[in-house]
């Protein structure tokens, strides 16, 4: 795994100094290295009502790296996703304690744009949800909603996501085709593609892959991998070897007596899977519960 800083992740400390990570970088002697930080979650507490849904989750999202929640079900992974960007604000009766920060400012502070939120913190989800229109509107959606309307503009841009999201040159001739006629794989990348128009400055994935093939699966896990060069990526998964493939990092949850969520381990993903330093990660990750 190399944590070697990239260029963009030097210009974001330049930039803000204070977004960074000390992490132990599981070698064969634990040294700290230093990342920028994309978003800060800090003492968060998500209620339903008076459930306590998740207590006290603190864990950063390193820029341009893929991190991933791991944890069984129930433990309130997607739940932390969703808060991510404000998803659960959909839910009656949700609210939160605590921060969530992007490139420094609190999600969640008054007067925040919801909107702008999430279109800076995409949302792709588990099973593919094309809208009823063709592949080039799907796209063009999220343009179309913010304003732009020249057609060379929206040319552009639906190309350029498409190439994003390794979907271009399977659909380059069929632009008028219906989203909702392609595979299921090519749907999740168009889904994918319609997230990138926008140009958010993350992407959350809740289990992309689960109702995928392997084939399909394995082009999701690449198109990840090339996607963290230009953005920063968070990913819920139940299956440890995707999490193990595909992560940077990774932050195992648990339920407490209380039945809230709450994060136990977060680390280095390969610190995580071969030299885990809370017995509930060793066992979690070795099969012998969850």
């Amino acid at each position: 795994m190399d944590l070697t800083l990239t260029q963009t992740e030097n210009m974001i400390i330049q930039k803000n100094p204070l977004a960074t990570l000390s992490v132990a970088v599981a070698d064969d002697h634990l040294t700290k290295t230093v990342l920028p930080n994309k978003m800060v979650i800090s003492n968060l507490s998500v209620y339903y009502n008076k459930f306590r849904a998740l207590t006290d989750i603190s864990v950063n999202m390193p820029a341009n790296k893929i991190t991933a929640i791991i944890g069984p079900s129930g433990c309130g992974k997607s739940t932390l996703l969703r808060s991510l960007n404000r998803m659960n604000d959909l839910v009656p009766k949700f609210h939160v304690e605590g921060e969530i920060n992007l490139d420094g400012e609190n999600i969640y502070a008054p007067g925040v744009d919801v909107v702008d939120v999430r279109r800076r913190v995409g949302m792709v989800f588990q099973r593919p949800n094309p809208f009823p229109m063709s592949i080039f509107d799907n796209v063009a959606y999220g343009p179309r909603l913010y304003g732009i309307r020249n057609q060379n503009i929206l040319s552009e841009i639906v190309e350029r996501s498409l190439n994003q999201a390794a979907l271009w040159e399977e659909v380059k001739d069929s632009l008028h085709k219906s989203g909702m006629a392609i595979s299921g794989g090519q749907q999740q990348r168009l889904c994918i593609a319609r997230a990138l128009a926008v140009e958010p400055d993350v992407i959350l994935m809740d289990e992309p892959a689960s109702a995928l093939d392997p084939i399909s699966t394995l082009k999701i896990e690449e198109l990840m991998q090339s996607l963290k060069e230009i953005i920063t990526i968070g990913i819920v998964t139940h299956n440890m070897q995707q999490a193990a493939r595909v992560s940077d990092f990774t932050a195992f949850m648990m339920i407490n007596q209380e039945r809230a969520g709450t994060i136990v381990e977060f680390g280095p993903t390969a610190q995580i899977f071969i030299n885990p330093q809370n017995k509930q990660t060793e066992d979690y990750v070795t099969g012998r519960f969850g």
